[in-house]
């Protein structure tokens, strides 16, 4: 992994010239877990978990893996990847706030759900009808994201398109 070719990358991509302030400009836009190995702006192959950054002033997008967004941008998708498989294998685990905001962000669910979500995170012992609620919006969660996996070509070639991106 090159943190200098990420790093002139990055900046080539930004509004600002420094380092510094241009990893200020970048936030993620989307991540998935790659259908096949891709690679990663700083030049790192293969890569699975890829996180699709956007620039807030240029609207540039780049695609690096979960590493560089974290150790070299602050973001972390880990915590988002992990909590969607999570609820993708068993809809009646909860997601991380995290997960929650990412979310609502892509659309797969509503203010109500994130609301009801960030009202029950973190508590025990749930009643039923707030378990049932949970799975529910979890089980619709899992259809949505799927759907944006096929409509995205994602799903059945594995090949990776950037919202956005020419």
């Amino acid at each position: 992994m090159s943190e200098y070719q990420l790093t002139r990358e990055i900046i080539a991509l930004s509004f600002a010239q420094t380092w510094t302030e241009a990893k200020l400009e970048w936030e993620i836009a989307e991540v998935y877990r790659a259908g096949q190995p891709d690679a990663c702006l700083c030049g790192h192959f293969p890569i699975i978990e890829v996180c699709v950054l956007v620039n807030k002033a240029t609207r540039h997008e780049a695609k690096v893996g979960n590493c560089c967004a974290k150790k070299f941008l602050g973001l972390r998708p880990d915590d988002i990847l992990r909590a969607l498989e999570r609820v993708k294998r068993n809809p009646k685990k909860s997601l991380n706030a995290e997960a929650i905001a990412y979310a609502f962000k892509m659309g797969w669910i509503t203010e109500w759900e994130r609301r009801f979500y960030f009202d029950i995170e973190g508590m025990r012992g749930l009643s039923d009808g707030q378990i049932s609620k949970r799975t529910e919006i979890n089980k619709n969660l899992v259809k949505k994201m799927r759907a944006h996996e096929y409509a995205s070509g994602r799903r059945e070639s594995g090949k990776v398109r950037a919202r956005g991106a020419r």
